[in-house]
């Protein structure tokens, strides 16, 4: 079946041999009534003659059908010992035809074996039912191995050692009376133990067609037990009586097969109502895709969602996804622990990612047992990439919607501090007015400051709202053009040294090369340094450092701006450039912040196709490392850049500590 890939080459064979053998049995069948229409045109028999010669024909076909339905079981068991039982029905119907059993003794007034049976075709066969009943042996394998050879044998010995035995005087003295009797013993004991070993077979392995052989083979025991009370009677009854039993013998292999051939198809019917429901629940799943496969990853099943996705529609597009479903090949990460629970249970579930890694799907795969030694896998799976996106998206927004809380009260803190201290201060130029102008004065000068720097803080913080928003809209742009970016970071540092001195804290700048020319917005790099600078100095200590170091070669400029201050946390690394977010949230930090600054540097740093990145252990200090691209070609002019002091006492404006 091209659409689902699946072909049962084994059923179709095995079909096509039955077929071929009922066509052989009924073709000989026919051959021998043609022949002897023809071949007895005008011939005159006697009474005894003609009976003689329905007893042979209608023997030798029962025999021969009996044969022939031994080999239909045979092969759809393949059960060895049906085989070689077989191979004992196929010696009966040769001793029938050759005139062996049944058909002497009517020309006789006692019986004897001469008369009755021909003794080394009859010892074979019990040989051969010996074998059939014993359990497995090396002799089972081999007949069964040669099956055209066992057969060829069977026919010729029955015929050669007939032969033999009627020609050579030896076998005549063992044809008394006493020998007669203890031999049909002898056979009824084998065959006694032969029907009750088959029938014990047929219980335990459910299979009724050892019942039938059993039945047969116990007919066999009575025709013996018939023998013995029969030697001293010789009427015509006696002998036509054993002569039906032989037919009840063939009759109960054939009529059995055929019931046993029945319920098997009634069986089968079953089976195949619940595999159609089965297959077309499989098949016609809307939901799931589903196939099966082998450990080298050649599809053989795939329902139609798998095929109509993969655009199966051949065996060579079923070979195009060999590579692709190979668990042996496969790059999954937890591909061992999958093996593992299939080697051990027999059955894995679980997430896993496609080779891409952009698609999650949810998979249960479970190991089929099959005849060989390859295993082959049951899989369905169902693609939950979309749901999965969607989940971390609204993880995402609630993580989202959260941080912006907080930064809205934390917002709400930064503004209320100035805020409080403009009110304040207000109120005491209003007193002050009142009483004198020279009150007034002596008020505004000592609160000045305080008022400038908070006007700063205000502005600054505005300025990062506004900032953020462009961010977050994309219209966040850049005024790009060529500059000495070793110069912009030698100035900046500068013009922070005053505001670390009177912390106590000693800022050195170092670098390797004294020109780097690139292309770059000169006031968000002196932005993103203050940002930097600032955090540096209002987290590190009195009497530490901080190192500003410049590495530069033709590709790129490596900036590396390391303090000694109290560190970050490894759960607070991650975060740092995120929006909204600070690594200290509450409201009664020592340090004031707004948590947007360092999201705002990185928005700089992507703009300019640069990188920044941090390494940090709490209570030893931080190091920020920003890699941008050497982009200057060496053919243009580039201009200076002369550093705002006012940007930098807006960035530092809220260590108010150390300006107040």
């Amino acid at each position: 079946m091209i659409n689902n890939i699946i072909s049962d080459k084994n059923l179709i064979e095995k079909e096509k041999k039955i077929f071929e053998i009922i066509i052989f049995f009924i073709l000989l069948i026919s051959c021998i009534y043609i022949f002897n229409i023809f071949s007895k045109i005008g011939a005159e028999k006697s009474y005894l003659e003609s009976t003689l010669f329905f007893i042979r024909s209608f023997s030798s076909i029962l025999s021969l059908l009996a044969f022939g339905s031994c080999l239909i079981s045979y092969n759809r068991l393949k059960k060895d010992s049906i085989f070689i039982i077989a191979l004992m029905y196929l010696g009966l119907s040769v001793g029938i035809a050759f005139g062996q059993i049944d058909f002497l003794s009517f020309y006789y007034e006692e019986y004897t074996l001469f008369s009755y049976i021909t003794v080394s075709a009859s010892i074979f066969r019990m040989i051969l039912l010996i074998i059939a009943i014993i359990p497995k042996s090396k002799i089972q394998t081999l007949i069964v191995k040669n099956k055209k050879i066992s057969i060829l044998f069977v026919i010729l010995y029955t015929i050669v050692f007939d032969v033999v035995e009627k020609n050579i005087n030896f076998f005549q003295s063992f044809h008394s009376t006493d020998f007669f009797i203890i031999y049909n013993y002898f056979l009824m004991a084998i065959y006694l133990i032969s029907a009750i070993r088959l029938f014990i077979l047929g219980i335990k392995e459910k299979e009724y067609i050892f019942v039938v052989l059993a039945s047969s083979i116990f007919m066999l025991a009575i025709k013996a037990i018939y023998a013995v009370h029969a030697v001293n009677t010789t009427s015509f009854y006696v002998k036509l009586t054993s002569v039906s039993i032989t037919y009840t013998i063939f009759l109960i292999v054939i009529a059995g097969s055929f019931i046993e051939l029945y319920l098997y198809i009634n069986r089968t019917k079953m089976l195949n109502d619940n595999l159609s429901l089965f297959y077309n629940l499989a098949d016609n799943n809307k939901h799931s895709f589903m196939y099966i496969c082998n450990e080298d990853g050649d599809i053989l099943y795939g329902n139609k969602k798998f095929m109509e996705h993969y655009k199966v529609s051949s065996m060579e597009d079923a070979k195009r996804l060999k590579l692709y479903f190979s668990l042996s090949r496969s790059r999954i990460d937890n591909k061992n622990e999958i093996m593992e629970s299939l080697n051990t249970k027999g059955v894995w579930r679980g997430i896993i990612k496609n080779l891409d890694g952009n698609m999650s799907i949810d998979c249960s795969l479970q190991v089929i047992e099959t005849l060989g030694d390859k295993k082959e896998y049951a899989v369905t799976y169902l693609d939950i990439s979309q749901v999965i996106n969607k989940e971390l998206e609204l993880e995402k927004m609630k993580v989202y919607n959260k941080e912006k809380t907080e930064f809205m009260s934390n917002i709400s803190h930064e503004l209320r501090t100035p805020i409080n201290i403009f009110y304040s201060t207000i109120q005491l130029l209003d007193i002050s007015l009142l009483k004198s102008e020279k009150d007034f004065r002596e008020v505004y000068a000592k609160y000045k400051r305080t008022l400038h720097v908070n006007c700063k803080r205000m502005l600054r913080l505005i300025n990062n709202v506004v900032d953020i928003s462009k961010i977050e809209t994309g219209i966040l742009k850049g005024k790009f053009d060529y500059y000495n970016l070793i110069s912009i970071v030698e100035d900046v540092t500068l013009s922070v040294v005053n505001y670390a001195h009177l912390k106590s804290i000693n800022i050195q700048f170092d670098t390797n090369e004294e020109e780097f020319i690139t292309k770059c917005d000169p006031s968000m790099m002196e932005r993103v340094l203050l940002n930097l600078l600032s955090n540096a100095i209002k987290f590190t200590p009195e009497n530490k450092n901080i190192y500003v170091n410049i590495y530069v070669n033709d590709d790129f400029a490596e900036i590396n701006i390391k303090d000694e201050g109290i560190g970050i946390s490894k759960s607070d690394k991650a975060a740092i450039f995120e929006r909204f977010v600070q690594a200290d949230k509450s409201l009664t930090r020592e340090n004031e912040g707004s948590g947007i600054g360092l999201s705002i540097v990185k928005s700089i740093i992507d703009l300019h196709g640069g990188y920044i990145s941090v390494e940090s252990e709490v209570g030893e200090g931080s190091t920020f490392k920003i890699i941008l691209p050497n982009r200057y070609d060496g053919y243009i002019n580039y201009k200076i850049y002369d550093i705002n002091n006012y940007n930098t006492e807006l960035e530092l404006s809220d260590i108010y500590e150390i300006l107040v």
